[in-house]
């Protein structure tokens, strides 16, 4: 991704600044797609993303980065125009050290950060391949076998620590601003366990996490993607979400991707299933790219959910993305 620099090398405010580094980057999309409603409409999006890092004389790394796209409201968590430190509005700020990292704010609980998911290649403009009643994000889309991220007030802290190629998660996300709850405590705590590494021919990632919200439910999840020289990638996902209410059944989740790059080509098709009991969702989807230089690419894709009433919905979007 091209980058405009707008500030770099040596921004010396104070001996304790060794350095620092603003960079300012963002995507434009525009075409065509249909929601689910059979209406072909325009589309049109733009995001931009502030990126500011530094480096402190004992070596310590910090940063912070925000994207307006969500600082403007619009996201779940979304500031609203008003500034409130215990509200994240698109921002993540992050302190390093060796393989120690402390995240808060807009980031990724430990189940969601640890486990990858089966979208494996190419990409479309209304992420239809990702959108469909099947697909497992991690990031409470579904209250089930997706994890718990975004079901509290959406300002998460994280610690991760990286020990060769494995990788260890540890994140907690407030309920409501550190209230206590009654029938749902106060904090959803994440914990995860993840592989990254080059097995034989495959570079595999491997990820185990666990999430709890205390009174409702907990979450376990394992998922693997292996990447082939040959351009191929497959991979495999499966969760189980336990309530801690008796007599409700478990809710569990299946999840298959395969994908294919090659040059400027790269194709991506998944499936994924919920179950509970007699009840089921799923869905499929497609996506595919060309990449035409310079940040410039075309992108289509195509997602299907078939849901327990009988009922099925289809979406698609067509068009071309900018990355600058």
């Amino acid at each position: 991704m091209k980058k405009i620099l707008l500030a770099t090398t040596a921004l010396v405010a104070s001996a304790g600044v060794a350095s620092a580094e603003i960079t300012l980057s963002g995507f434009a999309e525009m075409g065509i797609y249909d929601n689910g409603n059979d209406d072909t409409q325009f589309f049109t999006d733009i995001d931009v993303t502030f990126t500011m890092s530094g480096e402190a004389d004992n070596g310590l790394t910090f940063g912070a980065n925000i994207d307006l796209d969500e600082s403007d409201g619009s996201g779940a968590s979304g500031a609203s125009g008003a500034f409130s430190p215990s509200t994240q509005g698109g921002e993540a700020i992050f302190v390093s050290y060796g393989g120690a990292t402390l995240t808060m704010g807009d980031t990724d609980g430990a189940f969601d950060k640890i486990l990858p998911e089966m979208a494996l290649a190419g990409g479309s403009l209304a992420d239809d391949e990702t959108a469909h009643a099947g697909f497992n994000t991690g990031d409470g889309n579904n209250l089930g076998a997706d994890g718990l991220d975004k079901f509290g007030d959406g300002q998460i802290a994280r610690f991760d620590y990286a020990y060769n190629a494995f990788t260890f998660s540890l994140s907690a996300e407030q309920v409501a601003d550190g209230a206590q709850v009654a029938g749902a405590g106060e904090t959803i705590w994440g914990l995860g366990v993840g592989y990254s590494g080059t097995v034989g021919p495959v570079d595999l990632t491997v990820g185990l996490a666990y999430q709890d919200w205390a009174d409702v439910g907990n979450v376990t999840g394992i998922a693997a993607t292996g990447a082939f020289s040959s351009g191929f990638s497959a991979g495999l996902t499966y969760s189980v979400f336990n309530f801690d209410t008796s007599g409700i059944d478990d809710i569990t989740h299946v999840g298959l991707g395969f994908g294919y790059e090659m040059n400027a080509i790269a194709v991506g098709v998944n499936w994924g299933k919920y179950e509970q009991g007699s009840w089921e969702q799923s869905g499929w989807g497609l996506a595919g790219s060309y990449d035409l230089g310079g940040g410039l690419s075309a992108r289509m894709g195509y997602g299907k959910s078939e849901f327990n009433n009988g009922t099925d919905m289809d979406t698609w979007s067509l068009g071309l993305r900018m990355n600058f």
